[in-house]
């Protein structure tokens, strides 16, 4: 019930009871927030289309850069050796993928497979060029009979070659070529100093040297004390060989002081001497 609450002589007012309902709402309930705009949808379908017509644009380019053909090969630097043909021919069939997309690195390889070849490098020259520069092997001795050997002894597997008659020749087993091109090396400068130079440096399968000189004399170092005995031999040589009445077709220096000589006897033909010498100099048999 109502509670009438006034004053003597006045209306009265009637106040509702605290516990009192509400109206209740008829109807669905409207929501205050507004729906999201389509804008973004849109916008984020044309970027799509546009990805795709760039996506189809590039797989085109790239299509076409594919079908630009190797027209020309450029080969540089000094060929003395090797032939155009054989570059041209280790080629040959590799360039099917195209200017932009051949591997360089595999034709590399293959250029510097060919015998004469110690480096090579490759470029692309747009828009339908390969060039390809060239460095040459330097032989620097023979190795054998059917090989050289080059700055760093590695092998050259090529056949015999008249222009390089005059190289000395270097024999031994396999995989000593490195050892014996440093003693060659260190051999020439000693006998330099001497005015001497050797022709052929060989090993045997027992590790004996043997050095053929450009005079004719043959050296037997043996199988240990290299250094100690070229400069033995150096010693005999400025002391006494150089000025020997007969010519000297062989040192011995396998002794451990000394060294036996053979000589040539000029009057008469096939007849040698021996000469023995010690550490203070040579003696002459006969």
């Amino acid at each position: 019930m109502p509670v009438l609450a006034g004053r003597a002589g006045g209306s009265a007012a009637v106040t509702p009871p605290r516990h009192a309902r509400r109206p209740r709402r008829l109807g669905p309930r409207l929501s205050t927030r507004c729906l999201a705009p389509a804008a973004p949808v849109v916008e984020g379908l044309v970027s799509l289309a546009g990805l795709l017509v760039l996506l189809a644009v590039a797989a085109g380019a790239i299509s076409a850069l594919r079908a630009m053909p190797i027209e020309h090969i450029v080969v540089r630097g000094k060929l003395e050796y090797l032939r155009e043909e054989a570059l041209r021919d280790a080629l040959a069939g590799k360039l099917s993928a195209g200017l932009l997309f051949v591997d360089l690195q595999a034709l590399r390889r293959r250029v510097e497979a060919l015998p004469w070849v110690y480096r090579a490098q490759l470029r692309r020259r747009f828009p339908d060029t390969l060039e390809v520069l060239v460095f040459e092997q330097l032989p620097i001795a023979r190795w054998g009979d059917a090989a050289f050997l080059n700055h760093e002894a590695i092998v050259i597997p090529v056949n015999e070659d008249p222009r390089w008659d005059d190289l000395p020749t270097i024999r031994g087993p396999q995989g000593s070529e490195g050892r014996l091109m440093k003693r060659y090396r260190r051999l020439r400068e000693a006998l330099a100093s001497v005015g001497l130079r050797p022709g052929a440096l060989s090993e045997d399968a027992f590790g004996q040297l043997r050095v053929q000189l450009d005079n004719g004399v043959a050296l037997h170092l043996g199988d240990r004390d290299f250094s100690h005995r070229v400069r033995r031999f150096l010693q005999l040589w400025h002391d006494e060989l150089r000025r020997a009445a007969r010519p000297v077709r062989r040192v011995d220096l396998r002794y451990e002081s000394g060294a036996a000589v053979a000589f040539g006897a000029p009057a008469a033909p096939g007849a040698d001497a021996e000469l023995q010498a010690g550490p203070m100099g040579p003696g002459v048999d006969g």
